[in-house]
């Protein structure tokens, strides 16, 4: 085919292209009725039940200097634990991260894997929330992973309007029992569970800082607007 031809062809496509109407964010295609969708769904209202929890502040209140610098918050209800003669936690959650204007944006689904919790002997489970106050730790977990260890290390938050953990990347609590402590996390990893945040929003992958359908919106809100505000 003759080149000019060929770029006439092209450019008219794109044209075509840009012409048509953009999908607003009440047409995104989402199948509602789904397992993928609804144990999403689950997840993110266990989520929102365990920070309103910490919101509230009846177990202890979170540092005003963790929160002054967090920059992601991460929490998973209903974490796993394997102590069979080898530590190790499970758990899916979801995180929100903030813009540089300090606003939340959309939430991640997360898994985190491996490692282990400094619980007592017997404890099967824990609800375990952490704040994200490092940069390196904050932007490896926008890109899609990262593990605890090393650079990126954590420590045991503690209940007390003293405390400070100035080096540390995460800032780690757990609730067992009704009881709220510091979590001493080693070997753990955190990823991006694509395949919940694409059954819940119905793309490929969460573009975390769009609009998104108005019934999804609100039930992300309601776990939002218990978020601290201060800007991290």
């Amino acid at each position: 085919m003759n080149r000019s031809i060929r770029a006439a062809l092209i450019f008219s496509a794109l044209g075509t292209l840009a012409s048509l109407p953009s999908a607003t964010a009440d047409e995104i295609k989402i199948d509602r009725s789904t397992r993928a969708f609804k144990e999403a769904e689950d997840t993110l209202h266990r989520s929102t039940q365990l920070y309103k929890t910490v919101s509230e502040g009846k177990m202890g209140e979170i540092p005003k200097s963790v929160l002054d610098r967090t920059k992601c918050v991460a929490m998973f209800p209903s974490t796993m634990t394997v102590s069979a003669g080898v530590g190790g936690i499970h758990g899916d959650g979801v995180g929100f991260c903030k813009t540089a204007e300090g606003t939340w944006q959309n939430p991640m689904f997360l898994n985190l894997i491996g490692g282990s919790l400094g619980l007592q002997a017997g404890v099967k489970s824990a609800d375990i929330v952490l704040y994200i106050t490092g940069d390196k730790a904050a932007e490896a977990l926008k890109k899609g992973s990262f593990k605890i260890g090393g650079e990126l290390s954590a420590v045991a938050g503690r209940l007390d309007k003293t405390f400070t953990a100035p080096q540390a990347e995460v800032i780690a609590y757990h609730r067992t029992e009704g009881l709220f402590a510091g979590a001493s996390i080693d070997g753990v990893s955190l990823s991006r569970d694509e395949s919940d945040e694409r059954a819940f929003y119905g793309t490929r992958e969460a573009v975390l800082t769009e609009k998104i359908p108005s019934d999804l919106e609100r039930e992300v809100n309601e776990l939002r607007d218990t978020l601290p505000t201060h800007v991290g």
